[in-house]
Parts: C-alpha cells; sequence; structure tokens
C-alpha cells in the first residue's frame, strides 16, 4: 500500500467516523428537542383543560344567574296581579328550574367529554413521543452500525 492509498484509507475512516458521530449527536438533539417538545405540549394541554373547567363554572354560575332572575321575575308579575298561587305562575316558576337543571347537566357532560378528549390527546402525544424516541434510537444505530460495517481500504488489490 502506497502513502497516498493509507492517506486516503486514514481520511475516508476519519470522515466516515465524524458523519456517523455527526449523525449520532443530531439524532441525541433531535431526541431531546422531541422531549422538550412534548413537554411544553402536555403543560399547554393542561392549561387549557383547566381554561375550559373555568370557563364551564362561569357558565353554570350564569345559568343559575339567569335562572334566579326569570323566577323573581315570574313570583313579581305573580305578586303584583296577585296570582302568586296559581298554576301558571307554580308552572312557569318550576318550568325555569327544570330548564336550568337540563342546562346544568349538558354543561356536565360537556365537562366530562372535555376531560377525556385532553386525557386522550395526552395519550397520543405520549405515544407519538415514544414513537419519535425509539425512531431516533434506531437511527443512531444505524449510523453506528454504518460506522462499523465500512470495509476498510487494505491496498490490496
Amino acid at each position: 500500500m502506497t502513502f497516498a492509498a493509507v492517506g486516503t484509507a486514514i481520511g475516508t475512516t476519519a470522515l466516515g467516523g465524524a458523519l456517523a458521530v455527526g449523525a449520532g449527536v443530531a439524532t441525541v438533539g433531535s431526541i431531546y428537542s422531541g422531549e422538550k417538545a412534548r413537554s411544553a405540549q402536555k403543560k399547554a394541554s393542561k392549561k387549557q383543560e383547566r381554561q375550559a373547567r373555568l370557563q364551564s363554572a362561569r357558565d353554570a354560575m350564569s345559568q343559575v344567574r339567569q335562572q334566579r332572575i326569570a323566577q323573581a321575575q315570574i313570583m313579581q308579575g305573580a305578586s303584583t296581579q296577585g296570582t302568586q298561587s296559581s298554576s301558571a305562575a307554580q308552572g312557569g316558576y318550576s318550568s325555569i328550574g327544570a330548564l336550568t337543571s337540563g342546562n346544568m347537566q349538558f354543561l356536565n357532560q360537556m365537562n366530562s367529554m372535555n376531560s377525556q378528549i385532553s386525557g386522550l390527546m395526552r395519550t397520543s402525544q405520549r405515544y407519538a413521543g415514544q414513537a419519535s424516541t425509539y425512531g431516533g434510537i434506531a437511527n443512531l444505530g444505524l449510523a453506528a452500525s454504518g460506522m462499523m460495517d465500512k470495509p476498510s481500504d487494505t491496498g490490496e488489490g
């Protein structure tokens, strides 16, 4: 083997090793960045779920407030007309209570579904993160095996 051939073999091996190390560093960086992104996404998801719960609580308070106002208006009108104990006044009063109860049940169902959706999204993010991590590890393994499987130039032939 000539000195030029040895120099070329060493240069090729060094370049291949440097590329494999570079690919490995990039893969590790990608895995790390992916984990950071998933962590931030998880925090954002929890904040959105809390925001939805707060909005729902505000909606529930609004429903109760509207119920009380409507029932007070019915009682005020019935009192003014002297028909507080009439079936029309009592029925209207009860009807508003039933309507509010139905609206509250709807809000509770929406809260439950939003919580389930958030949980499923977190699960999805976790699995996507695992897939990304395993893909990165596979790429790192491929880069390392590519570095090992390179035939060396012995100068024979």
